[in-house]
């Protein structure tokens, strides 16, 4: 049975990672606390070392709640799927969505053959044109955010009907190519080339004068690809959307998570058990010190 257990331990890794912390728990704190004990007093050792081990977590949770990278973290920034639209932006429930107008841009597949001075000589042209929204080429970073995001949609809930389309259950990205991205809301950014000034006026915008986030939405749009035969030996072929399936419009909502909530959770639990006990010390002192005042002075013979 012993034999047992052991091994059990050994192979799950959450009842390692549980013994582990209480070994920590016993061992560090518990022989700090073994030391005040025996020359303060049990009771005295024990407000003293919660007061110490408070504060110390007390200062960390601060340290990760500035930072708001390191230690204990929530739900990172991310993108939830709010709805999948076709054939057009005007069956979307979001109003914003509306305002779009792709008309301006150039077949799937000649946009997805521009060179990139080309497509930033499009993106240049067609911007003023799309109502707000931004069109994020491959190179862009949230660009790689949100196609993630859809790809994990698309494959955990498959195109299989959408209107009156029938989409054969497409639940892999190999099967579709993601054609147009865009985005739109959300917090200025910084200019192409930020100057020393212009990071110190958007931080203090930003950080002041826009207190709540504005809404940030993104739309990709996606298209059933041409299926093209790998040939061994060679690479295989880049995606090309076929001209005759539909392009299926995308809308995701930002969700700015929960990064620095823990921490901050930590900070105010450790904050608040620090200044109680420290209170609870400062009682006893005066406690003591006013017994003491009651005892009468040696007298002189």
């Amino acid at each position: 049975m012993l034999l047992h257990t052991l091994a059990g331990i050994a192979w799950d890794p959450q009842i390692r990672g549980f013994l582990a912390t209480a070994v920590g728990v016993v061992v560090l704190m518990g022989s700090v606390y073994l030391l005040v004990g025996t020359n303060l007093g049990s009771r005295l050792g024990f407000l003293i070392s919660g007061a110490a081990f408070f504060g110390w977590m007390t200062l960390m949770g601060l340290t990760w709640w500035v930072y708001g990278t390191i230690g204990m973290l929530g739900t990172a920034p991310h993108w939830v799927v709010s709805e999948v639209v076709y054939p057009d932006l005007n069956a979307a429930a979001l109003d914003v969505a509306h305002t779009l107008d792709t008309s301006p841009l150039p077949p799937a597949e000649e946009y997805k053959d521009l060179e990139p001075d080309a497509l930033e000589a499009l993106i240049a042209d067609v911007e003023p044109e799309l109502n707000g929204w931004e069109l994020l080429p491959e190179s862009n970073p949230s660009f790689g955010e949100a196609k993630a995001t859809v790809d994990a949609y698309i494959g955990d809930n498959p195109l299989e009907t959408l209107g009156d389309e029938e989409f054969a259950g497409i639940d892999d990205p190999a099967e579709f190519t993601t054609v147009y991205a865009f985005e739109t809301g959300g917090k200025e950014g910084l200019p192409d080339d930020p100057s020393r000034l212009d990071r110190i006026t958007n931080k203090l915008k930003t950080t002041f004068w826009q207190v709540q986030h504005p809404a940030h939405y993104a739309i990709v749009q996606i298209q059933p690809v041409i299926y093209q035969e790998s040939v061994p030996g060679e690479p295989p072929p880049s995606p090309t959307p076929d001209p005759s399936e539909p392009v299926v419009s995308v809308i995701m909502t930002r969700d700015l998570g929960d990064v620095r909530f823990p921490a901050a959770m930590v900070t105010i639990f450790s904050g608040i058990m620090f200044a109680v006990l420290c209170s609870m010390l400062h009682r006893r002192d005066q406690r003591v010190a006013e017994v003491r005042g009651l005892v009468p002075a040696p007298t002189k013979a």
